[in-house]
């Protein structure tokens, strides 16, 4: 299939008359995510630019040297519109990724934290819980994620762990297996990162080298392969809306599930939180004393 049949098809994708629009979904949302400063900007400007042409303009604002030094400037959930029916989402990237910022990330990808406004890292759990609970809008999106990684940082052995429980998380959150896209490829060690995430379960990888302000200059290969990883993503929720995989139950089912998780999620926080602030309270240095298990 060449260039302008896959530009064609993405511009021209509807998902009613499929499953899933049957079943009320109206739109697709690509997730964007993961560390900050990896080039997650980078990548949608990327896909605007191949998508809709023209000269190339900043749409999502970047940092001066963001894929380079894990910069980041993105502290809001920004949507830019693709087409009618397909939304990116430059959502915060994290840093340390600790639990109480994994939340805030796990709530960004089930969309519950709202569009537009400041992502913070330092909810309590009474706040967590009014946003999860009174949280009833765009349940109708159909979420999948794009996790972002920058071929010039390779996965250390002690994140390995931690890097796949978020990605399982992400896929139980969206029903989607995270579509991996590496950053960088020119300048980092793609081949070694791709290695990396194949041992992590990942199946659908890309490696990129994105447009940016300095170097903007198009390419047979570039558009090719921001126009492949687009279509292969529709070719996932095809798949996903084929009458043999009925993963996906109705936009309010899934919402309902996504709350219960983020729920959960909070509430474990909530009691790590409480354990840590006790025993800064009442456990000297020298001593040893047990966490009371009646502390909830």
């Amino acid at each position: 299939m060449g260039d302008v049949d896959l530009k064609q098809r993405i511009l021209t994708y509807q998902l009613e008359g499929s499953s899933l629009g049957g079943l009320g979904y109206t739109r697709i949302l690509l997730q964007f995510c993961g560390l900050a400063g990896h080039g997650k900007s980078s990548l949608i400007n990327s896909f605007i630019y191949t998508l809709n042409g023209g000269k190339f303009s900043v749409s999502a604002p970047v940092a001066k040297g963001e894929e380079n030094k894990g910069g980041g400037c993105t502290v809001e959930r920004l949507p830019y519109g693709l087409t009618d029916i397909i939304t990116m989402v430059d959502n915060r990237g994290f840093g340390k990724a600790d639990s109480f910022e994994r939340e805030e990330v796990y709530s960004q990808m089930a969309n519950i934290q709202p569009l537009n406004e400041p992502v913070k890292w330092n909810w309590t759990y009474e706040e967590r819980m009014k946003l999860v609970t009174s949280a009833k809008r765009n349940i109708t999106d159909l979420l999948v994620p794009i996790y972002v990684h920058s071929a010039l940082r390779q996965i250390q052995m002690e994140e390995k762990a931690e890097i796949l429980e978020f990605l399982q998380n992400v896929q139980k959150i969206t029903g989607f297996l995270p579509f991996i896209v590496l950053t960088n490829k020119i300048r980092g060690d793609a081949d070694k990162l791709r290695s990396q995430f194949v041992q992590l379960g990942m199946e659908n990888i890309f490696e990129v080298e994105n447009y940016t302000a300095d170097n903007h200059v198009k390419s047979p290969e570039k558009e090719k392969t921001f126009l492949t990883i687009l279509t292969q993503i529709l070719d996932y929720v095809d798949f996903v809306a084929s009458e043999g995989v009925p993963t996906m139950d109705s936009p309010e089912e899934e919402h309902a599930k996504r709350v219960q998780m983020i729920l959960k999620v909070a509430h474990d926080n909530d009691i790590e939180r409480k354990k840590k602030q006790w025993l800064a309270e009442n456990v000297q240095p020298e001593k040893k004393a047990r966490w009371p298990c009646n502390i909830q």
